[in-house]
This record gives C-alpha cells, structure tokens and sequence, in this order.
C-alpha cells in the first residue's frame, strides 16, 4: 500500500513538475519536485526489499562427525540480513528491509571419478532432510525460513564400517551405491523458486571412516 501511494507521488510530481514549460509561478514547480520526491522516500524500502532482501541460498560442504557415524552432506540455509549470532542487526533490517523466505528448494546431484571422469552415479534427485521434517515428507521440496541454519541437508556419502566403503544413499528408483577408494567430484543442482543454480566440489574416500573427507 505505501510503495503504491509513493508511485502515485511519483506520477503526481512528474505531472506537476511538467509545467516548468508553462508560464506559472516556480512555487508550482518546486511543490511537483517536492511531491516526487517524497514519493521517491516511499519507494526506497520496496526498492531495497526486491534488491537486498530476495531469498538466498547458502551452500556448505559439511563432514558428519556423530559418534562412530561419518559422513558427508550438503548443508544449506537461507541466511537472515545481518549477524543474528552475535546480536548485530543489518543496517538493511533497521530500515525494515527483511530477508525473503525460499519458498521451495529441489537438489539434483551427479557423481563422477576425478581423473577419468567416469560418471559412477548420473543424475538423481537428493533427498532433502530438515530437522524441521523428520519424516521426511518434504523430500525434494521444502521452505527454508530465513532464520535457519545448516538443520537442512543432502546426504551425499555415509561410510560403511562393515564393507570398508562410502555408501550413496538410493532413492526411490534407485538402489545405494558403493564408493570404493578413490577421489569423486558431485556437481550439485538446486533449483530455488524456480530458478537453477549449481555448485561443485571434490571428496576423498579413503580405507578408513576417518579417511572420508572433503578435498
């Protein structure tokens, strides 16, 4: 309602402003200025909302460590303006300017063997797992509010004590599969609102759980 009553201004002032080329009094003149500018001020915070505080998805590679469990996953979060942690607002957020929720979120993720570059898993859709969705009914599309930290997660490789060996998880369609020894690269997809954005990384598996890592 405030950023359409500023653009009413806006025009309003425009239109007022138009007479400088009209033989009549510059007071009139400086009221359109006047007008249009404060339509402007209306404006800002519907301005900096579109541009600053829009949705944004923040991507960690994580090592799970829990007990005799190790791991590797994709964390993932859509962090507030400003440093909420240490108690420090944005300046964006005094003004009003509030991060955006990502409405939904779906992760797709390839394996291939760095060196060779042998495809070892092709393209499959993650299993997203919220400690807000233990169900995991929100598999493969969930909301992630602003306020959220790395509690949302794509399981990539978990080590199997028993085999000696990295195990993907399967899905649906597909059974799990084993990583032996080696490097791999994943080359994630995540689809936020819609819009397509990719990352990349490298992982070790080694003989041993704590061999599982990050590169």
């Amino acid at each position: 309602m405030l950023a359409l009553l500023g653009a009413i201004l806006i025009v309003l002032g425009f239109a007022i402003s138009a007479v400088l080329f009209a033989a009549v009094p510059e007071w009139v003149r400086w009221v359109g200025y006047f007008i249009t500018l404060v339509g402007v001020i209306m404006n800002i915070p519907g301005w900096l909302q579109r541009g600053i505080g829009g949705a944004k998805l923040m991507v960690e590679f994580e090592r799970i460590v829990r007990e005799e469990k190790r791991g590797l996953a994709i964390g993932m979060k859509n962090p507030p303006l400003g440093d909420a942690s240490i108690g420090k607002k944005s300046i964006w957020r005094r003004i009003g300017v509030k991060r955006e929720t990502i409405k939904s979120l779906v992760v797709s993720f390839a394996i291939s063997e760095v060196g060779t570059g042998r495809v070892v898993i092709p393209v499959m859709h993650a299993r997203i797992y919220s400690e807000a969705d233990s169900s995991g009914q929100g598999n493969w599309q969930v909301t992630l509010p602003p306020t959220l930290g790395f509690a949302t997660s794509v399981l990539v490789a978990l080590w199997d004590e028993g085999r000696k060996v990295a195990i993907v998880p399967g899905d649906n369609d597909r059974a799990e599969v084993e990583l032996p020894k080696g490097v791999y690269r994943i080359d994630a997809a995540f689809v936020v609102d819609g819009e397509p954005e990719t990352r990349s990384g490298e992982f070790i598996v080694g003989d041993a759980a704590d061999n599982l890592n990050w590169r």
